[in-house]
């Protein structure tokens, strides 16, 4: 018989340090979260030797190259807690300010002040269901020593967003009794997921116009990128040594509905009524509103999360396409720059947890 997927569970826990680090203490505190997709493994890499002279024309020995974990999990992000220790971890640092008197905080995660490039440890596990009623076919897959490479979220118009989020990690372990885990919460409702009619959303450049920008889709993408795989790892270790982030960026795609010239104008000639090409770079900053349908406790203040970039380079990639039947279409595509002053990226959530202290 098939075994169905959906009775699986996913979660992560803030790690201290890496695993190797003298004194480490493994985490006890297990958060959960609803998952559309959970394709985070183990990555067994098993391959075949080179073709040798001697014997018959086929394939002699195979061998393994060591193991590793990767992939990572598909989310329609829930803004109550759990998603602040992703975005924590990822970037690497953050303050956190009540507003007012409301049981209403922001947490705002940026990188660390004094190693931009300093990254959190996690764990993660897997619960992989079992056949109905046999207790001894259920699995449990334990990560140690993960960090995250990306988070994309992608903005429909008439749709939740959907949050994906990637994972590398140097160690694994089974455990044949996942039914023993523990969490620290329940599953997180539904009313805390944004959703792209949500009036109180938009897209911004504030520095190019106050306006809103008519977004029909578009996406937004947090990477760092690490060092290649093969530059961390040791002679004598089946495992990576480390993970090592060597490059960090925000980048976005986004499809708006041509209402008038003046952006394409401006991006081309470097105004909005010029004629002729300039070779100057059309950069401004941008402002991302994701907002949540239900309101945090007795507050009036919604679940939301807000993504700034205060420098970002902006191109056409595909020009202006007129295509008939069809409404006219822009896709703007950008990457965020080192700024001349504040953050290179802001990611405010919204929500009424109190704080995110790491454990150390």
């Amino acid at each position: 018989m098939a075994v169905t997927a959906m009775s699986g569970v996913v979660g992560w826990a803030a790690q201290e340090s890496k695993s190797t680090e003298v004194g480490y203490v493994a985490p006890t505190t297990w958060y959960r979260h609803k998952a559309t997709l959970v394709d985070l493994a183990v990555q067994d890499d098993v391959r075949l030797g080179v073709p040798e002279v001697g014997g018959v024309p086929v394939p002699t020995f195979p061998y393994k190259a060591g193991v590793l974990v990767g992939g990572g999990v598909t989310i329609q992000p829930r803004l109550e807690s759990t998603l602040g220790w992703l975005l924590y971890g990822m970037l690497g640092d953050k303050t956190t300010t009540q507003q007012g008197t409301t049981d209403a905080y922001d947490h705002v995660f940026k990188f660390l002040a004094a190693d931009a490039s300093a990254t959190k440890w996690f764990s993660f596990r897997k619960h992989i269901p079992r056949r109905e009623n046999v207790a001894t076919t259920d699995l449990g897959e334990v990560y140690t020593d993960c960090k995250i490479m990306g988070m994309t979220m992608t903005l429909p118009n008439d749709a939740p967003v959907t949050t994906r989020v990637d994972v590398l990690g140097r160690k694994f372990q089974l455990d044949h009794a996942p039914d023993a885990w523990t969490w620290a919460n329940t599953f997180e409702g539904f009313g805390s997921i944004p959703v792209g009619c949500n009036t109180s959303g938009y897209v911004k450049m504030p520095d190019y116009s106050a306006s809103e920008l008519p977004i029909m889709a578009g996406s937004v993408t947090f990477q760092n990128v690490p060092l290649d795989l093969r530059q961390d790892r040791v002679y004598g270790d089946a495992y990576l040594e480390d993970i090592t982030v060597v490059m960090r960026q925000l980048t976005f795609d986004l499809v708006l509905k041509w209402n008038n010239p003046d952006l394409y104008a401006s991006m081309l000639t470097g105004a909005s009524n010029g004629n002729n090409w300039t070779s100057e770079v059309f950069t401004s900053d941008l402002e991302i509103m994701i907002v949540a349908p239900e309101v945090i406790g007795d507050t009036q203040v919604p679940y939301s999360l807000k993504i700034v970039a205060n420098k970002v380079m902006l191109s056409m990639p595909e020009g202006i396409q007129l295509a008939g039947g069809q409404a006219i279409m822009t896709r703007v595509t950008g990457t965020a720059l080192e700024p001349t002053a504040g953050e290179y990226v802001e990611f405010t959530l919204t929500n009424g947890e109190t704080s995110y202290t790491w454990p150390t």
